[in-house]
């Protein structure tokens, strides 16, 4: 094995051989600065211009009374700069993601509003102001601001499908696991590009780097080791911190693409981060938000189905209408599930030692038609109101829950990791199909994989597609029974 290579790339004197990706016209280089600054000046203006708009447009604000309106325009463009700045909407490295940039844009215009709101109160100015005026202010500047960024976001994702690219990244692997050009376009979304790799026996044998850098003139330098390596490598590299480069080590790409691996500072120290909350506090905050409305509507909404569901079970079958079953919640804690009674009583399981199959026999007729249409699930949403549960989420199993004979934990390595959440009364699983009795293996890593795949990548607009997916599959599940 030579040295150092990246299609016959042999060393910094033959610099003019190296085989690099060269960005051609096409595959241009897209500035998230200049993005990021375009966004943010775009939807103050929006912001201001939506609150002066109506001003201008009502024929019940006379001009002796324009003053204070734009005094409360400016006032609330002062608070969105605030909100935004507090909640890091246009951070540079994040504002062209969607799952970054979308909620917390709308987290910051919500907050402004609220806040404005609140002030009116305190201050008892609120009847100083038109309400036609802020409501079309508050419609006019979500629609038009929100919509932007979801144009410009898309903008930027039909670029990056086509070859551009945000960072361009040189690659130094001495690992048997290399980390390549394709999987670094996949695991960043094609926002970083490779620029070159070099591949060395040890750290040791490679190259002075400096020249490398002036001609590729990379953002990041990713050097991919095995772990006694890293060490040697930190020690060898440390000038590349005269640079304004961004280094990363990646030890062993098989490991990290296993488990996320961070680097954290505390005090003066380093510490390598294998795990953090799946979920940021004020991304908590949104989503109790986003339960207790969803909950209180659905239960408002359903209320004469749930009355008439109670009705039909009292008169099918003795016993109560209601029962709860313990199920395990937020970080292993059991928590009583809300369920409307679906067997007989003499037969029924609390704990589910039997999981119910097709046809169960246990199960009388209102029984069998409340669970294909999960009508059986909707007191579950006072479990929401009380905090115990989310709308959408890992689907809690029963305590007793087993395939092939062994607990769900005990076959399934990472199946506690979705009790980092709370459960849900839907989920990213069951509308994939990953629902109904468990027999093997396979099916229960199957809807941990689904589950794992949500609580990574939450966001509130992907509870609302889990949630308009789940009123579909109400109407017609295959699953079901």
């Amino acid at each position: 094995m030579r040295s150092v290579r990246h299609a016959e790339l042999i060393e910094p004197s033959a610099l003019e051989d190296v085989s690099f990706h060269s960005t051609p016209a096409r595959n241009q280089r897209i500035s998230v600065h200049w993005y990021t600054a375009a966004l943010f000046f775009s939807d103050v203006i929006i912001l201001f211009s939506t609150g002066v708009l109506p001003i201008l447009l009502y024929d019940g604000i006379s001009d002796r009374h324009l003053n204070p309106y734009m005094s409360a325009v400016g006032s609330c463009t002062l608070l969105f700069l605030l909100a935004s700045r507090t909640l890091a909407v246009y951070d540079v490295d994040k504002s062209l993601d969607w799952h970054w940039s979308i909620p917390r844009l709308i987290a910051a215009l919500t907050i402004t509003f609220v806040l404005a709101m609140m002030i009116g109160v305190a201050t008892k100015t609120t009847e100083d102001y038109s309400r036609v005026w802020f409501f079309s202010w508050v419609s006019l500047s979500f629609v038009l601001i929100t919509s932007l960024r979801a144009l410009v976001l898309a903008a930027v994702e039909a670029k990056l499908t086509k070859g551009a690219y945000l960072k361009q990244a040189l690659i130094i692997t001495c690992s048997s696991n290399a980390f390549s050009e394709d999987q670094l376009a996949i695991e960043t979304r094609n926002r970083v590009r490779a620029v070159g790799t070099i591949l060395a026996q040890d750290v040791a044998q490679i190259p002075d780097l400096m020249v490398y850098i002036q001609r590729l003139k990379p953002d990041v330098v990713i050097f991919n080791l095995p772990w006694p390596q890293v060490e040697e490598a930190i020690s060898k590299f440390n000038a590349l911190s005269h640079h304004a480069l961004e280094v990363l080590i990646l030890p062993d790409a098989s490991i990290c693409l296993q488990r996320a691996i961070r680097l954290r500072r505390f005090g003066s120290r380093a510490l390598l981060q294998i795990l953090e909350p799946p979920l940021a506090e004020w991304e908590r905050t949104i989503k109790r938000i986003e339960d207790i409305v969803v909950a209180s509507v659905a239960l408002f909404v359903t209320m004469p189905l749930l009355i008439i569901t109670a009705i039909a079970i009292k008169m099918e079958s003795k016993g109560e209408v209601l029962f709860k079953q313990p199920r395990t919640g937020l970080d292993g804690e059991i928590i009583d599930v809300w369920k409307f009674r679906s067997m007989y009583v003499e037969v029924a399981d609390r704990d589910a030692s039997r999981q119910t199959s097709k046809n169960d026999p246990r199960v009388t007729r209102i029984g069998r038609f409340i669970r294909k249409t999960s009508i059986d699930e909707l007191p579950q949403f006072w479990n929401v109101l009380q905090g115990q549960m989310s709308v959408v989420g890992p689907r809690p199993h029963a305590l007793k829950t087993a395939a092939e004979g062994k607990t769900l934990e005990a076959l399934v390595d990472d199946y506690g990791a979705r009790h980092r959440v709370k459960p849900g009364i839907t989920g990213w699983a069951q509308i994939n199909g990953a629902r109904g009795e468990l027999f093997s293996r396979h099916q229960v890593k199957k809807r941990v994989d689904y589950d794992l795949y949500y609580i990574e990548n939450w966001s509130v607009l992907f509870d609302i597609k889990i949630i308009l997916m789940t009123v579909v599959r109400v109407f017609y599940d295959p699953h079901a029974y």
